[in-house]
């Protein structure tokens, strides 16, 4: 009662609180300041946003204007932010699409007013930028980017903004002359945390698309359906210190952005360079599973929501991924369609051919073709019929045999009464020289409330295997799952505090039992913006089937894990958490992790983290001694990155950690491992989407006989230019 009290005094309080988007002919100079004569034409809209946070449901300390312009080739929007004392509000200088804190304007457009995708566009008072695509359940993919231009300017009242979009980075409905867009509003108050938005959402996320304010006024637009082009230019030059050898690479590729319809659009790349993406950090894996890595690289990051597919039928680092012998498998060429073909008609296509690779004439991996399919139709936010296609192609080549991996799926989603989902999933694989299987996934949630639950199940038939374009794991069982959490916020010096549990269960059609647990977890977070949580988990007696040559059974165990942390945004941040207990394999374990960062300055920050996880007296199979015995193992990692930003569009950003894993059986020589890797790379954005990147890279590896040797090193160079046409 007391949350929609206070959201009437503010509706009361401003009574002309419609969002209306005058026609100019000429849209104004972009520089932050609100003072070209063109913005007295707009009707400015003079507003208290509400809080998400820290006291959820009460309206933010200062006030905001809104302006709202628009001519054939952009949409405008002005913003002037109150702060009685200027000299307080904090500057966030960033990388793009890096928040930090201090002072943010974020404009949410919904270009279809269906609820069912926004585009986020976000400016700092510094001017450094961040977009993103937003889903129905609030996840933020900073992945999307667009050439958009935004200024800012601080005055003796706050500081101001004004954005230009373009329409060309934009899909909306051209068939209509009346356009239906809605729109939200959050800014960002530094040094009081606050988190304020237009239209609050009732719901845990902070945004819920389809409460979504309309804008009145936008009529006659019509958006580009022109290129943009990116041609780049690489060299790499790269020093092993064992044999002691230069390696000279110069490349050259082309990356294509196509509009086909006002929906859809066309990338193309052809013989494209990653040599700029951050390296993955080295992981621990004590698992009898390959690990699963996030996708660092921007062809695959574009629209990669499109791309979601149940059993994890499409895992994007399949192509392109590590040869054998260590080496990356080229990528020759790539294409990729996506958007919408109205109608709630959304669709991904793509297709990848990768090329052979070879170590002193003797091929190791073979030549293959990506095909990637994803149409879904929907019905509203949350309900969907969506199918899946995906297919590898080996064709007969040197000493490899043709070969295909391929697989089907068909799914969808409903919601009813109550803020209810139900969804289901059923898809095939068909591989060469296997049989064909199916699996099977259905599951019940909540959504759209501080109290969710859910349930589900799902079942992988033993042949069921899209490894090829995907990441099986586990097949020829079934698991289910049930989970129930719950959120209270704002009370007294809490802004939000959590608890709840959940449970799992695991079998194999031979009967054994893989896993079953139960866990329950609690977390707060405090009006400062420090957390803290705890999690119990208790497990079952359960088989491992891949341990040993013919499986092995560990007993119930139970274990422990905590973390806490200071407000995450501030300038200087420390974060915990401890874990320990019984292991999977018997015996225990341990695990602390540390990370501490640091923002001296505006343009300065550094960040280090130490990760320690060691196992004792565990049951394992020692394949060398070819018996059962007993296992420590010690991981160590300590990562250090550094970033110094001299403005939005020039930054140098340090990676480098240190790794050390050690593995001691009973019966046999205990094995071990270190190496230390840095990567210092400089980027700049010369032009609006054209790229400069210089990169250093280094890795020492530990001698037999100890101690580090002389490093690998290597220069990385890579010049690319935007050219809308």
């Amino acid at each position: 009662m007391q949350t929609f009290l206070l959201m009437m005094l503010c509706v009361l309080s401003n009574p002309d609180s419609e969002l209306i988007a005058v026609r100019v002919e000429e849209g104004p100079t972009i520089d932050g300041r609100l003072d070209d004569p063109i913005w007295e034409q707009a009707q400015v809209l003079r507003c208290t946003l509400m809080q998400y946070g820290p006291d959820y449901g009460s309206p933010m300390t200062e006030e905001t204007e809104i302006y709202i312009l628009y001519d054939d080739r952009h949409i405008y929007f002005g913003f002037h932010m109150d702060d009685p004392d200027p000299s307080t509000m904090m500057d966030a200088l960033t990388p793009r699409d890096n928040y930090v804190t201090g002072e943010w304007m974020a404009i949410l457009l919904d270009t279809w007013g269906n609820g069912r995708e926004a585009t986020s566009f976000e400016v700092s008072l510094s001017n450094s930028q961040m977009d993103a695509k937003v889903n129905p359940n609030g996840h933020w993919d900073y992945s999307w980017d667009a050439v958009w231009e935004s200024g800012t300017h601080s005055n003796s009242q706050g500081w101001s903004a004004e954005f230009s979009i373009p329409f060309s980075c934009l899909r909306f409905d051209q068939t209509s002359e009346t356009q239906a867009w809605t729109v939200n509003f959050q800014r960002i108050l530094g040094k009081t945390h606050e988190n304020g938005w237009y239209v609050l959402s009732e719901a845990q996320q902070m945004a819920q698309l389809e409460t979504f304010a309309p804008i009145i006024g936008i009529e006659g637009i019509e958006g580009s359906l022109g290129a943009e082009i990116r041609p780049f230019s690489s060299s790499r030059f790269y020093h092993t210190a064992d044999p002691d050898e230069w390696e000279t690479d110069l490349n050259a590729g082309l990356d294509v952005k196509i509009g086909v319809t006002s929906g859809i659009a066309a990338d193309l790349t052809v013989y494209p360079d990653f040599g700029q993406v951050e390296a993955d950090a080295a992981e621990m894996n004590l698992s009898h599973f390959e690990l699963f890595l996030a996708e660092r690289r921007p062809f695959f990051l574009e629209s990669r929501s499109t791309f979601q597919m149940p059993f994890n039928m499409f895992y994007s680092r399949r192509v392109g991924a590590v040869a054998p012998n260590g080496d990356v498998i080229p990528i020759i060429g790539g294409i990729k369609l996506s958007g919408s073909l109205g109608s709630g008609i959304h669709f991904g296509l793509l297709d990848a051919v990768t090329a052979e690779v070879s170590e002193d004439t003797i091929p190791v991996t073979p030549a293959a073709n990506y095909g990637i399919l994803r149409i879904m139709k929907e019905f509203g936010p949350y309900n969907y019929i969506g199918l899946s296609a995906v297919n590898k192609d080996i064709w007969e080549q040197d000493e490899f045999s043709e070969s295909y991996n391929r697989a089907y799926a068909l799914d969808g989603a409903l919601l009813i009464p109550g803020n209810h989902v139900v969804d289901a999933a059923v898809a095939r694989s068909f591989n060469t020289d296997m049989e064909s299987d199916n699996a099977y996934r259905a599951s019940f949630d909540k959504v759209r409330s501080n109290l969710s639950y859910g349930a589900g199940w799902e079942y992988v038939g033993e042949d069921f295997d899209v490894n090829g374009t995907g990441f099986t794991t586990v097949t020829g069982g079934w698991e289910s799952w049930g989970h129930i959490h719950n959120t209270i916020l704002p009370v007294e010096t809490f802004s939000r505090i959590g608890f709840g549990g959940g449970v799992y269960y695991s079998e194999l059609n031979t009967g054994e039992i893989v896993g079953r647990n139960i866990d329950v977890d609690v977390n707060a977070t405090l009006k400062n913006g420090a957390y803290f949580g705890s999690e119990v988990r208790y497990s079952g007696e359960t088989f491992d089937p891949y341990e040993g040559p013919e499986g092995h059974t560990y007993s119930d165990r139970t274990s422990f894990h905590a973390w806490a942390g200071t407000n995450q945004f501030d300038d200087y941040f420390v974060s915990g958490n401890i874990g320990a207990g019984q292991f999977d394999c018997e015996g225990t374990f341990q695990n602390y992790n540390l990370s501490f960062r640091m923002k001296p300055s505006q343009a300065l920050e550094l960040r280090l983290s130490g990760n320690w996880f060691s196992t004792r007296d565990t049951e394992n199979y020692n394949w060398s001694a070819g018996d059962w015995d007993t296992r420590r193992t010690d991981w160590k990692s300590l990562i250090l990155r550094a970033g110094y930003i001299f403005n939005p569009d020039m930054h140098l950003r340090l990676f480098s950690q240190y790794s050390r894993f050690s593995m001691d059986y009973t019966l046999s020589d205990e094995s071990e491992s270190s190496d230390i890797t840095a990567n210092l790379l400089f980027s700049w954005q010369y032009l609006p989407g054209s790229m400069f990147y210089f990169l250093v890279e280094n890795l020492f590896e530990e001698r037999e006989e100890g101690g580090f040797g002389t490093p690998d090193i290597g220069c990385y160079a890579k010049l690319t230019w935007y050219l809308p046409i």
